[in-house]
């Protein structure tokens, strides 16, 4: 102990030693008001009770200290979380946040639940007009093969299809092809040109990806070079179909890419320069790596792949389409897959199918058989009804994996404003959208993120997107075909799913339609009166919160373009570098605002922004349906029209032109400065030799005061001299 005492340091106690007792009541109360007092002294200190913030400063140096000032809300979703958290602080009860939750409890015994009966289908027969029954069209491409049957008990196996292969497609869990794979595998690996039409969601991308693949085995390795061209529609299209491709491919060496909008030019550019084996890609961005990527072409494809071919050979795509298969090479085999095809394709021969087969599983205008269609009646009166019965629907019966269309993308982005502020979790997916954001919002919604996604038709083609459970259309499609791929992201592979379609007096047409062609009953739904008087009440008492957000968005958007604006002219400044090149395209500025200007639609008579109201924004969409439905009569009975018949054709090379043909050769085309100075017969140089010297003869008549003579035959002009 005495070595301790004598190091300083503390001991264990004996049991002989006397301990002292300290007063700890005292001491902790001494302690306690010391600490009191430190505390008292520090926030006298620190801040002045008499000290108010002011908005002017005297000194005009800024302030230095970012940290104090808050971050606004960059995205929508927080912007509208700030705006209920507001009217949350602010004890303003708008009918949002108690009745969403009380949802489940007082809004279900309280209110009704929504009517379904039966609707039963009405079978008559249409005549024409001198009483007859009317017959299909016949088949302007002529098909050398009909297949509309396939063998059940065929597997993968059976196919004789390589282990790697197969090792890819169990990894994916496939373990029977379906029906479309069934009939169009064995045609496609025999190298035939085929159109296949089926159901959405029956596999269409394994029935030409695993083809093409089990040919690319074989394929010589001593040149790298693209032999297999995907063209799809839409971005995400083009996204889902690589990754199926590269999933099957995952045991193989076969080199996938993608070429689609809105992602790295770059990175594509470096990936096409390395001749990957197949190249997924939309058509627009394709032509521009054709017209400006180095060492890439397509002249060596080998198989052209056509998905979702209906969209593919309208006439959005018709230019950029032809201007694709020009450069493609002329031997190849072409696939032609959608869900509805039409059977009167004029442009098949456009991309020279030879000896087609038809491969008609289904029919054009069939649904999943596990489809439960719905159809709510909107009177006429009633079309400002839209959006409090949606919302009805989205926040009272489909709670989550419910997809709802909607014709235009302004819409979309106030219903998405609309369906936040009433509490739900929702994303929107349409053009206006950066292709991150798209891509972004379209994860959410397949890892259950979101639980409504609100789209518009960008999302209704191919997508696959697993547990879809509802598809709601706001109004009704432009066309029947329109109808079968939007209601088609439910009930895929096998499963269930239902459509509840909002059906105004104007749409009764497209709805007969949807009648006709239905297999199953359809179901009519009932919105009880008095929960569409609640929601539209909800929806007008938020037109102020609706109109802050939407006006704040545009401010920072405005604010964002000229950030990025003067980002980028510091970058050039910076780097001493020039504006970069314009990139080439194969029409002219003028062609593209032609095209443009041909494919947009007539002036709708929009009204006003100050005087929108709920119904003038459902006519709006109920025209543009109705104006997209009559574009694509016009277009089909344009392609309809007899072509006027030629003695000659200008482009057939069987004869030699004739002189009317030679002359207009010569007037159409113009000399350029570089031809000029190229020329060197005799007449071009007489011709130089002339112009040289009558320039010269006018500069020396002015020189000597004198007018130029006039031209040959003229009179000539009279003398004038400035002598004095």
């Amino acid at each position: 102990m005495a070595a301790h005492s004598d190091l300083g340091l503390i001991g264990t106690i004996e049991e002989d030693e006397d301990v002292p007792i300290l007063d700890v009541e005292s001491d902790s109360e001494g302690e306690g008001e010391k600490q009191q007092k430190k505390k008292k002294q520090k926030s006298t200190s620190l801040f002045n009770s008499s000290f108010t913030f002011s908005e002017q400063y005297e000194d005009d140096t800024p302030m230095s200290v970012p940290f104090l000032i808050k971050k606004a809300p960059s995205t929508l979703d927080e912007k509208i979380q700030q705006m209920r958290r507001q009217k949350k602080r602010g004890n303003v009860d708008v009918g949002i946040e108690k009745d969403i939750e009380d949802s489940g409890s007082s809004e279900e015994d309280t209110m009704a639940a929504d009517v379904v009966k039966i609707k039963e289908k009405k079978t008559k027969k249409k005549k024409g007009k001198k009483g007859k029954q009317t017959e299909e069209e016949p088949e302007k491409q002529e098909f050398a093969e009909s297949v509309d049957t396939y063998d059940d008990k065929l597997t993968f196996s059976d196919l004789d299809i390589a282990r790697p292969l197969m090792k890819g497609l169990s990894a994916m869990h496939f373990e029977k092809p379906t029906p479309i794979q069934a009939a169009c595998i064995p045609i496609a690996l025999r190298g035939r040109d085929l159109c296949a039409c089926a159901v959405t969601g029956s596999g269409k991308t394994v029935a030409f990806m695993l083809p093409i693949l089990e040919r690319l085995l074989y394929r010589p390795l001593e040149r790298y070079t693209t032999r297999v061209l995907v063209l799809v529609p839409t971005r995400e299209l083009a996204v889902q179909v690589h990754q199926v491709g590269r999933q099957i491919a995952q045991f193989t060496k076969i080199t996938l890419c993608l070429a689609a909008g809105g992602l790295d030019i770059k990175g594509q550019e470096a990936a096409l320069r390395l001749g990957p084996d197949i190249v997924v890609a939309t058509p627009g961005r394709l032509i521009d790596h054709l017209h400006n990527a180095p060492n890439f072409s397509i002249s060596g494809v080998e198989i052209l792949v056509l998905d979702e071919a209906d969209r593919m050979l309208d006439e959005y795509f018709a230019e950029q389409m032809k201007e694709i298969i020009r450069m493609c090479n002329f031997q190849r085999q072409t696939m032609l897959f959608s869900a509805t095809m039409s059977d009167a394709v004029k442009d098949l021969a456009a991309v020279s199918l030879k000896d087609p087969v038809r491969v008609f599983v289904n029919q054009n205008t069939d649904v999943a058989l596990g489809l439960q269609q719905q159809f709510v009646r909107i009177r006429e009166n009633r079309e400002g009804d839209r959006e409090a019965i949606v919302a009805a629907l989205v926040s009272r019966t489909f709670c989550d994996k419910c997809m709802v269309f909607l014709q235009t993308k302004i819409q979309a982005h106030r219903m998405h404003i609309i369906l936040g502020l009433l509490g739900i979790n929702c994303g929107e997916l349409h053009g206006n959208l950066s292709q991150a954001q798209r891509l972004e919002a379209l994860k959410k919604f397949k890892e259950g993120e979101i639980d409504v996604l609100l789209a518009t038709d960008l999302a209704s083609r191919g997508l696959d997107i697993e547990g879809v459970k509802t598809v709601i259309n706001f109004t009704m499609p432009s066309t029947l075909k329109h109808y079968v791929h939007r209601v088609g992201r439910t009930a895929r592979a096998g499963k269930r799913g239902r459509s509840v379609s909002l059906v105004g007096e104007q749409e009764r047409g497209i709805m007969k339609e949807v009648v006709k062609h239905a297999k199953t009953a359809l179901k009519k739904r009932t919105v009880p009166p008095e929960v569409v008087v609640r929601f539209r009440e909800r929806i007008e008492e938020m037109t102020d919160d609706i109109a802050t957000i939407v006006r704040e968005e545009q401010e920072e958007r405005k604010v964002r373009a000229l950030e990025n604006q003067a980002n980028k002219a510091q970058r050039l400044l910076d780097n001493n570098l020039q504006p970069g090149a314009k990139r080439d395209w194969f029409q002219t500025h003028r062609q593209r605002m032609e095209e443009k200007e041909s494919l947009r639609l007539d002036k709708l008579g929009k009204p006003k922004k100050k005087d929108l109201t709920a119904e003038d924004r459902a006519q709006f969409e109920v025209k543009k349906a109705q104006m997209l439905a009559k574009r694509s009569i016009k277009a089909s009975k344009r392609k309809e029209r007899p072509k006027r018949m030629r003695a000659c054709n200008e482009d057939d090379d069987d004869g030699p032109p004739s002189k009317k043909q030679k002359r207009q050769k010569k007037k159409k085309k113009r000399a350029t400065f570089s031809d000029e100075l190229t020329r060197t017969d005799q007449k071009s140089v007489r011709q130089f030799r002339s112009e040289s010297n009558k320039h010269q003869m006018t500069e020396r008549g002015k020189q000597r005061g004198k007018k130029p003579m006039g031209k040959k035959g003229s009179k000539p002009g009279k003398t004038r001299t400035n002598r004095r």
